[in-house]
């Protein structure tokens, strides 16, 4: 059984304009999804492989796979807020 991290953010405000595929054309109000599976990262030769994101613009539905050093590339162009879910 996978361990997966997910978690559902809401565009609150968009800083700065970006060519990143996945954050092109989010918008306020856009709901955006991170998720990780925690597994061992592979290594080769002594290197550590990057470990990937996927990340979901739920309002287009378009996935990408960015490693966190990518992706902290693009966060400061946004702020996000967290969606909260009652229930389940």
């Amino acid at each position: 059984m996978d361990l997966i991290l997910d978690k559902t953010y809401i565009v609150n405000k968009v800083f700065k304009k970006t060519t990143a595929k996945i954050f092109k054309d989010l918008v306020v109000g856009d709901k955006i999804n991170f998720s990780v599976t925690l597994c061992a990262a592979g290594q080769n030769r002594g290197k550590t492989y990057a470990t990937y994101i996927k990340i979901t613009n739920l309002q287009t539905e378009e996935t990408n796979l960015l490693s966190f050093n990518e992706l902290g590339r693009y966060l400061h162009y946004f702020e996000f807020g967290e969606l909260y879910y009652h229930g389940n």
